[in-house]
């Protein structure tokens, strides 16, 4: 597997990785000599633009600070190739193993930690139960895709009802029986279908993932989950759909995820590398 360069800059190279029947749309922050490298496995579907900026100002942060970073799209979201109807969590999480083996590869000497936000944070712990990565960092990680899905859907449903009136108004339980019934639903421009919806069940955070002392004495690799709350809006979904707080001062949470970073380069748990 291979970035192709569409676009570059000194630091910032945007470009296609290959994968199977698709493309993903993909940033490397590239830095010589990165103390690490972390895989940014960002939010999901249309929560894609709304926390675009803070999670681009993170990037920049970490590689301003020799650790590389690599953002992308999932198949089928944002810029990246595929029909997001068509697509299921075993072609994302297949994403985020490919992109993870790719990264290591660049390199022996510097280690790699996959980073994931709410959805991203479910695929990325998957993929690092399954060996991938020498770190995992989480952010706002939820028990299971389900949760995430429903915490995109209620608010939209509640905005979407806030211009109809009468008969024209469905209840929450409307639209979640269409799901449950394999229906289509536009969430915000996505086409979710019924089987995302009934598989969302399935992708559950490991067991072993109950806190950080019990996912490290199992996988004997740093973990660090981070819960963030509303004040974190626009980088975790908020209680309203829209753009607040686009210009947030996140200096204090990025400083103290990098020195985590930092110290787990230093001192990896288990005496890997």
């Amino acid at each position: 597997m291979r970035i192709q360069n569409v676009d570059e800059t000194p630091i910032e190279q945007a470009g296609y990785f290959e994968v199977p029947g698709e493309h993903l749309y993909t940033i490397l922050h590239a830095v010589p000599d990165p103390i690490a490298r972390v895989l940014l496995v960002g939010p999901f579907a249309a929560e894609r633009q709304l926390s675009y900026l803070p999670w681009v100002r993170w990037a920049r942060y970490l590689a301003a600070r020799r650790v590389e970073c690599l953002r992308y799209d999932y198949r089928g979201i944002g810029e990246s190739t595929g029909t997001f109807a068509e697509m299921t969590f075993h072609h994302w999480l297949e994403d985020v193993e490919l992109l993870a083996g790719w990264m290591k590869q660049q390199s022996s000497e510097a280690p790699v930690a996959i980073h994931g936000l709410e959805m991203g944070a479910v695929l990325a712990a998957k993929a690092f139960e399954k060996g991938f990565g020498d770190a995992l960092l989480l952010w706002a990680p939820p028990p299971n895709g389900n949760q995430a899905l429903r915490s995109t859907l209620l608010p939209r449903i509640a905005a979407e009802q806030m211009f109809k009136y009468g008969d024209d108004r469905r209840p929450v339980s409307d639209y979640l029986r269409r799901l449950d019934q394999g229906e289509f639903l536009e969430v915000a421009g996505y086409r979710w279908s019924g089987r995302m919806w009934h598989d969302s069940f399935q992708v559950e955070l490991p067991a072993c993932m109950a806190d950080e002392a019990s996912a490290m004495a199992a996988l004997k690799r740093p973990v660090r989950m981070v819960k963030l709350d509303k004040n974190a809006v626009p980088l975790i979904k908020g209680s309203s759909v829209g753009y607040e707080g686009i210009n947030k001062d996140f200096a204090e949470l990025f400083a103290d995820n990098f020195r985590w970073i930092a110290d787990s380069v230093a001192a990896p748990v288990g005496g890997r590398a």
